[in-house]
Formats: C-alpha cells, sequence, structure tokens
C-alpha cells in the first residue's frame, strides 16, 4: 500500500464517493489490459497488522509484506525468473506460505521425443527474512506437480498439513488428476504429512489407497475423512479411532467434492448430485445415517463452498445460473459481509481475507465493468484504504457494458449467454466478435473479463454463449455436450450468432470467431463446419485435431488414468468416424476465411503440436493464416508481456478482416 494509494483511500464506512471520469477519445491502450492483473491475492496476517500481496508492476514478480501499522514495505520477496506467483496464504503472523509454477522439460523420459509438465511448489518464507523453503516435495517427490493445503494452522507451531502422491519410485506421469485409479503397484498414493515450515520436511500421518481423491482435516490439523472414487463407485471415509470407516457410497453418479465439516463437528459438507438434475449442497453425518439435503436451488446449482480460513467451517456456498447469487451459512460472516456491501453499493463484494477476530479484512470489489479493486477495511477505525488494483490503467475509463441474456436454440432449448456492448455504442449492426469459453466443462462468470472488454472497447459487440457442456445450469445441460465436440456445442454457438443477426444488433457481413483452449478448437471448428458465417477466426492454444489430441493424452497420463477415461467419454475414440470428420485440421478444406493461431510453447494441456497440425493442413491447401508462437508462455497466458502481444495480435487481425 503505497502513499500514493493510501492518499486515495481513507474512506469511511458509511458510504462511498465514485468519481467518474469524462469520455475519452480514445480507447485504453492494449497495454492497460494486457498485462497481468498488478495486485494480486491479497492476504492479511491472523493478527491484522500485516499484509502480503502479489506485484506484478515491474520487471519482476514479488511478493510484498506490507506494515499495515507504519505505512511501509516490510519485506519483498523476487520470484525467480521462469517461475510464476499461483497464490499467497499465511500460516503465522511470522511466516507466508506462497505457490509457483514452473513449465519443466523432463527431455525423453522412456523415448518420448519431449515431455513438458507445469510443475507446482508450495514454499515458505519468514517475515525477519532468509531464504524461502521448498515444502514437502523433494527427494523421492521431486517428480510430482504439487501439493494441496489441508490446514495453514495446526495444533504445532510452525506445522501445516498438506497432501501430496506418494511414490517409492520415479515414474514419469502427469499431474494428480491422472494418477492410475486401482492401480495395484502402489506407485500413486495420496498421503497427508505433518510439514515443518522451518525446514519443509514431511511426517507422514495418514496415506490413502491409489484411489483415494480428496482428505479433510480437523482444526488441529488430523486427517478425519477421506474421499475414494474408483471404476464409478465413489465412498467417502470417516476416521474412527485408527481405522478408516465408510460413512457414504454411491454408484454411477459421479463424484462429490467434500469441502469441510458443518459448524458442529458431525457432518461433511459436500456438492454433488446424487441423482439429482443439478450439483446440490449435502451433509453427509459422520455417523453414516444418510446424506441429507444443506441447500437446494431449482433454478441454479451450487458451485462452490467457501471455508473459514481460521475454523474451517463453511460459510457460504456460491449458486451458478447466468447471475451469480452467494446463500450465507455462517451468520457472523453474513454480517461482515453485509456491513461491507451497504459500503459499496451496486458492486461486486467479497471478503477475501480476514485477520483471526474479524477486525480487520481485506475486500475484494469489482463489476462486470469494473476491474478488482482491494480495500482493507478496519471496522474498528471505521474506515477503508485501497491496498492495490488489478488493472490501475483502468481506473475511470469507460468500458464495454456487460449484460446477461438468453436464446433459443435450434431445438428450443435456452441458452445463457453474456453479451459485452462497445462503450457509449448501441447494439445496432455491430461487427460482432464470438468467444466460446474453454473447457469445455466450465463457464463465463457476470464480471470484469479482460479480454472480452478489450474487444469491446475496439467496438466490437462480444458474444459469449454458455452452450451445453458449460458448468453451473445443471447436470443435464453439462452433460449434453459429451460426444459433441463440433455438435450440439457448436450448433448453440452457431444459433447464438444467428439470433444476434436476426436481432439487428451484429452486422452478418462482420462476424469473427475467437477462443481459447476448447474455445480455440471452437473458432476453428466454427470455420470448418459453417464457413458461411465468419469472415475470420482465431485459436489460442487450442485444440485443432481430435485423435492426435486424444494420442497425446494417452501416452502423457497413461490409457488407464482418469484423465483418458475422461477425454474418451467427453470426445470421444480417437478411431470414432465423427471424432476425425470434427476435427478442423482435417477438414481444413472447407474454410474459406483467414486464420490465426497463436499458441504456447510451454503449453502442456495443449501441446504447441496441435497449432502445428492445423498450420500444415493451412499451408497444403493454400489457405490464408498466420502463426504466432509464444516462447515461455504456458496455457493460460500467465506472462504480461506474451499476453500484451496476444492482444496487439488480435487487434491487427480483427481490424483487417472486420
Amino acid at each position: 500500500m503505497t502513499s500514493a494509494r493510501v492518499s486515495r483511500a481513507l474512506l469511511t464506512l458509511a458510504g462511498f464517493v465514485l468519481l467518474a471520469s469524462g469520455a475519452h477519445a480514445a480507447p485504453p491502450p492494449a497495454e492497460a489490459f494486457g498485462l497481468i492483473p498488478q495486485v494480486t491475492d491479497v492476504e492479511i496476517s491472523p493478527n491484522g497488522k500485516l499484509a502480503a500481496w502479489g506485484d506484478s508492476s515491474g520487471a519482476t514478480q514479488k511478493v510484498v509484506i506490507f506494515d499495515l501499522e507504519n505505512n511501509r514495505n516490510v519485506r519483498a520477496l523476487a520470484i525467480e525468473s521462469g517461475l510464476k506467483l499461483r497464490g499467497i496464504n499465511w500460516t503465522d503472523d511470522e511466516t507466508i506460505l506462497f505457490e509457483v509454477s514452473l513449465a519443466y522439460d523432463f527431455g525423453r523420459p522412456r523415448g518420448r521425443l519431449h515431455y513438458l509438465s507445469e510443475m507446482f511448489r508450495t514454499l515458505a518464507a519468514d517475515v525477519s527474512g532468509g531464504p524461502a523453503r521448498t515444502l514437502l516435495m523433494a527427494d523421492q517427490r521431486g517428480f510430482i506437480t504439487g501439493s494441496v493445503l489441508l490446514a495453514a494452522r495446526t495444533a504445532k507451531p510452525k506445522t501445516i498439513t498438506m497432501w501430496t502422491l506418494d511414490r517409492p519410485a520415479v515414474n514419469f506421469r502427469e499431474e494428480l488428476g491422472s494418477r492410475f485409479k486401482g492401480d495395484p503397484t502402489g506407485i500413486w498414493v495420496p498421503s497427508v504429512f505433518e510439514v515443518d515450515t522451518r525446514t519443509g520436511l514431511g511426517t507422514l500421518i495418514a496415506q490413502g489407497t491409489t484411489a483415494t481423491e480428496d482428505w479433510l482435516v480437523d482444526q488441529s490439523g488430523a486427517p478425519i475423512v477421506r474421499s475414494d472414487s474408483d471404476g464409478g463407485v465413489y465412498t467417502v471415509l470417516a476416521k474412527v479411532g485408527k481405522e478408516w470407516r465408510e460413512i457414504h457410497r454411491q454408484v454411477d453418479q459421479g463424484d462429490l467434492v467434500i469441502y469441510g465439516l458443518t459448524g458442529d463437528g458431525t457432518a461433511v459438507v459436500a456438492i454433488g448430485t446424487m441423482g439429482k438434475d443439478r450439483d446440490t449442497l449435502w451433509a453427509i453425518p459422520l455417523d453414516g445415517s444418510g446424506a441429507k439435503v444443506l441447500l437446494e436451488n431449482q433454478e441454479a446449482e451450487a458451485e462452490s463452498v467457501r471455508l473459514d480460513p481460521f475454523t474451517g467451517v463453511p460459510i457460504n456456498v456460491r449458486l451458478g445460473g447466468a447471475n451469480e447469487e452467494t446463500r450465507w451459512i455462517d451468520v457472523q460472516a453474513e454480517t461482515r459481509h453485509r456491513a461491507i456491501s451497504r459500503a459499496f453499493q451496486g458492486k461486486r463484494t467479497r471478503i477475501v481475507s480476514r485477520s483471526a477476530d474479524g477486525s480487520r479484512v481485506i475486500v475484494e470489489v469489482d463489476g462486470t465493468n469494473l476491474p478488482s479493486t482491494y480495500y482493507l477495511v478496519d471496522f474498528t477505525a471505521k474506515k477503508a484504504d485501497i491496498v492495490g488494483e488489478e488493472y490501475p490503467a483502468l481506473a475511470d475509463q469507460p468500458l464495454g457494458e456487460r449484460t446477461a441474456i438468453s436464446y433459443k436454440a435450434r431445438d428450443g432449448t435456452q441458452i445463457p449467454a453474456y453479451l459485452t456492448t462497445p462503450p457509449s455504442a448501441k447494439a445496432e449492426k455491430l461487427p460482432l466478435v464470438v468467444l466460446p469459453h474453454g473447457g469445455p466443462e466450465a463457464r463465463d462468470y457476470p464480471r470484469f473479463d479482460w479480454l472480452s472488454q478489450f474487444l469491446a472497447t475496439r467496438g466490437y459487440l462480444v458474444l459469449q454463449p454458455q452452450f451445453r457442456g458449460s458448468t453451473g445450469f445443471g447436470e443435464e445441460f453439462r452433460l449434453a455436450g459429451y460426444g459433441e465436440w463440433g455438435g450440439l456445442m457448436q450448433d448453440d454457438v452457431t444459433d447464438g450468432v444467428k439470433w444476434l443477426i436476426e436481432q439487428g444488433q451484429a452486422d452478418a457481413s462482420r462476424v469473427c470467431i475467437v477462443g481459447a483452449s476448447y474455445g480455440g478448437f471452437a473458432a476453428l471448428a466454427g470455420a470448418a463446419l459453417t464457413p458461411e458465417l465468419y469472415r475470420c477466426a482465431a485459436s489460442i492454444n487450442g485444440v485443432t485435431d481430435l485423435p492426435s489430441f486424444i494420442k497425446y493424452i494417452a501416452t502423457r497420463s497413461g490409457s488407464e488414468s482418469e484423465r483418458y477415461r475422461y477425454v474418451i467419454e467427453s470426445i470421444g475414440p480417437p478411431t470414432s468416424d465423427k471424432v476425425e470428420k470434427r476435427s478442423p485440421a482435417r477438414i481444413a478444406d472447407r474454410i474459406r476465411a483467414p486464420i490465426l493461431l497463436i499458441h504456447g510453447e510451454d503449453d502442456t494441456n495443449v501441446p504447441i503440436e496441435q497449432a502445428e497440425r492445423m498450420q500444415k493442413a493451412l499451408k497444403k491447401l493454400d489457405k490464408p493464416y498466420a502463426l504466432v508462437k509464444l516462447p515461455d508462455e504456458d496455457h493460460w497466458l500467465s506472462r504480461g508481456e506474451t499476453r500484451l502481444r496476444v492482444l496487439k495480435e488480435l487487434e491487427t487481425f480483427l481490424g483487417a478482416n472486420l
């Protein structure tokens, strides 16, 4: 919190006055959107006297520790070149934890030409100084991608609880989700450790089976619940003495996500369907007496549960649907939130961190056209100070109006979507950019989105369809996307474009489709399957050849892995005629529009070889295309200079074609 930032703050909780600037003749530069968020992961220490956050405003990303009492920086830990900051936490008033990742090239294990993997590590550092320590992930676990923090505070000082995959021998496989279910060798065994934050060393305290999915611990940090999933059978087990007793079992109903224990400690809080048509919040009693519904909504499904950082008790549940909604479980937490919301009328507010006594909290404030600003709210002093902003260059800049809409697909199904209109523009005959999301089992949200806002400020109407296969709109809606890459999911995107044209909002002669990951596939599939609809298409880290992508997953994760099984179920077998005929690289002869391919060279989810296959097909057919390779970039565009380059390439490409 620099003095300049503080001078902008000192706002009373009675109410805030926001001053809007006048209209700008020119849109904000690409740099204002393209740099990665400048301040992220703001966390307050348990005693409320210090704050830590990720700072990406300079040439080197760093973790800043700030003295809130004396308004000064205490320490700045530079993130080593090549590493990317992924999260921050406090374990006590003297120690912070921060997670980083690195795309690591293993070379030629087992005769493979190339094996690149995103490796995650958690480090601990002292406020007073000294080197950071890598936690747990050493020795025989050196080739495992990461660990999961179960408890940042336990009954033992300077001790946290984590779980990771523990194994006696090195076996090159992909990330946590790619272990073998029921593997008799016991190589991949999810295990829980007490970890000393001073040394980084871990002590094994619980061991699951190769089918174990997740763990829960009590307030002392001791494992108390685990979940297993194997061959369509999902179980929840509770620790009774030295034994694990099954308290819940379901067959062919998918998995649950377990979050924590109820306030009275008698039941597990979980999200899943259990035969219902949408994800529901459940309580699973530890005595095995049967799951009970905690929260069910007929319009929106439960998406996630937020836990109190000190008690581990669930405090609220976020509901899906086109417009987000929060239902509160903890009364005290709800009271704090309502006080904050009254101060920031009309804005989305979220308490992201609090002191142990609750007198100070860090609040994230944003909106559909308002980037996040982080505030320190002091209930005792009744004031709020700005800690930092994700996109400071966009402060007071006019941005697009983002609204939730829906349209009717060809079979009559209502498809949710988000439509972003250029600032001060009417949605009449505008050039349209269609922006399908990745996943495809994912979704967009009614929040600030840097890419859609960048496009809107360039004068484009932006459509983000929540096609079938998307999450957050019910189980039937999600499962409808299985086996429909280039099929029903693509039709839903197409129908959204045609609807906007029929409404007179989009210009039929000026439509481009742009997407990342699965959205990149959808962009290329749109250009190939409906060539009359699009003037251009751009794929960012997208899949282009489904059979080769499926084989890549088999080679990388193993043909018996959960990830491979999921890919076969959601896409189809690589030998399927339908899968081949929906692969853009194999039907490139149908494409008429110019194609822009952008791909990170360090992408471990979708290898750059996918873009190169598309390039080869387009070049052979003499189709107009460009391939932009992004050195040292991953699947998520984690580097500022790379993200900026993507925006500039898109701006030039769209300007030339629309």
